[in-house]
């Protein structure tokens, strides 16, 4: 077995091997950011303004696309606030307002985020003159193979490997983005399970010495069993 590690953090490339590839990792190795670059230069013209962290970019003006021109933003479920996805850096929001009133998510600011609001006929007239649809569609794509490969993380699966699959997903924030984060507020943000469920599973895993886990914080991983 071969580790990489980084400060207190163990980063197991045999993992990655098994064919399990965590969302976050999943989501950068297909961006399209060459179509993205095309498509958010074309808004150049349009008015920015600067977001706070926790400031909410909202779907209930469905008229308007949201072009994200940096920044941080977790997309969340209206109707229960469950965290679906972050992005950093580049993305377009609400482009399923095109064509249909789709107003079940919001962004929530993360980190000091530029945005350009642009009304969905002017963006779709500016698709049309700089014949970007093409690359619209494979931004589109990238979308829903997002939101395929989450169901794939959590429809269906057991609680445990649910939480497997995020673990291992906050080591890779930790380690490569020098992330702080709190292992339970993060599982229970991405995922319908229970707290008392989390704590119960991480606990196990504490006591095999699978992880080590300090006020919250991810101090140590080593692989997990495949089945609880």
């Amino acid at each position: 077995m071969v580790r990489y590690e980084c400060r207190c953090h163990v980063f197991l490339k045999s993992h990655l091997k098994t064919g399990i590839t965590m969302l976050s990792i999943y989501g950068k190795k297909l961006r399209p950011q060459h179509e993205m670059e095309k498509i958010i230069s074309a808004t150049s013209c349009v008015e920015e303004r600067t977001l706070k962290k926790w400031q909410k970019i909202s779907t209930a003006d469905s008229g308007l696309i949201h072009i994200i021109v940096s920044g941080e933003v977790e997309f969340r479920r209206d109707s229960d606030e469950l965290c679906l996805f972050t992005v950093t850096g580049q993305c377009i929001f609400g482009l399923s307002s095109m064509y249909y009133n789709a107003t079940h998510m919001y962004g929530l600011v993360r980190s000091n985020t530029v945005v350009r609001s642009i009304k969905k006929e002017v963006f779709a007239q500016l698709m049309t003159e700089k014949n970007l649809w093409p690359e619209l569609t494979k931004v589109l794509s990238w979308y829903i193979c997002l939101m395929s490969k989450r169901d794939d993380i959590l429809v269906a699966r057991s609680a445990y490997s649910v939480v497997r699959e995020f673990l291992y997903e906050i080591n890779d924030l930790i380690v490569q983005h020098q992330r702080d984060i709190n292992v339970y507020d993060y599982i229970q943000e991405y995922t319908n399970l229970a707290r008392s469920t989390i704590i119960k599973i991480l606990s196990d895993l504490k006591k095999g010495q699978y992880i080590v886990v300090e006020k919250g914080r991810l101090l140590n991983l080593t692989a997990l069993p495949e089945k609880y």
